[in-house]
């Protein structure tokens, strides 16, 4: 069964034949050359790969067939890897180019549920189910206790429930943002006031000082003014009014 890609890096052919004589054994094989009721030692009748002619090989030696089929298998294998599906359920690499069975088709289909899977497992996570779903080989061959499509139903509900919640949340912190913008613009708007009021009471301090400062001097103007008038009037002269500031000063 495949369990690795196809390398394309070297000839396809030899790949198929190895994938066919390790699988010769094998339930699906026997089937193929002589049917389910055939008898389980009839698979030591089943020729290696290199003594069928190129008439009656059971898989296409076309190159082109080859190729285009390639690209399809390891599409299919990178899945079986990623979602480990049992290798008792996956298909063989001979298989992949079995003649006039629609395979591709096959691969397609498997493909489309593969992916399926994927996406539930993905949506499991996500959602955080706390309920165990079927693993990936109990889904991709349908022996699960729950359905693909019930899960994918289930799912859809939950995606639905998950996004309406989201939606609340995203709206809930919407309004506790805009709540927040308004009580900071506020909060701005009285320290600028405040700023205001604290300036016009410094302002009016300072006022304060150059009135009481104009109010002192103009008294000490008036007693010097009352004084020279006194001296002037007793006979005294510019030089002693200086000679008695002074003294006053010392």
């Amino acid at each position: 069964m495949a369990t690795t890609l196809i390398d394309t890096r070297k000839a396809i052919m030899p790949q198929i034949h190895a994938s066919w004589n390790e699988s010769r054994s094998s339930d699906l094989t026997q089937d193929y050359m002589f049917g389910p009721a055939a008898d389980y030692n009839s698979w030591h009748n089943i020729p290696f790969a290199e003594d069928f002619t190129a008439k009656d090989a059971p898989w296409s030696s076309k190159q082109t067939v080859l190729e285009r089929n390639t690209v399809h298998a390891n599409k299919l294998i990178r899945l079986y890897i990623s979602l480990n599906i049992d290798v008792a359920y996956r298909m063989p690499i001979w298989q992949f180019f079995e003649i006039g069975n629609g395979i591709v088709g096959q691969i397609k289909e498997q493909i489309k549920l593969l992916k399926r899977i994927q996406k539930v497992l993905k949506l499991e996570q996500e959602l955080e189910v706390h309920e165990p779903i079927p693993s990936a080989t109990c889904l991709f061959t349908h022996t699960g206790h729950l359905g693909l499509a019930n899960i994918e139903e289930l799912f859809k509900l939950k995606v639905k429930e998950a996004k309406a919640e989201a939606k609340a949340e995203a709206i809930a912190h919407a309004k506790e943002v805009k709540a927040a913008k308004r009580r900071n613009a506020a909060l701005r708007r009285a320290k600028k006031e405040q700023k205001r009021k604290d300036a016009a009471k410094e302002k009016k301090k300072a006022l304060k000082r150059t009135a009481d400062w104009i109010q002192a001097n103009k008294h000490g103007k008036i007693i010097v003014l009352k004084m020279l008038k006194t001296m002037v009037k007793d006979g005294y002269t510019i030089k002693d009014v200086i000679e008695e500031l002074e003294r006053q000063l010392d």
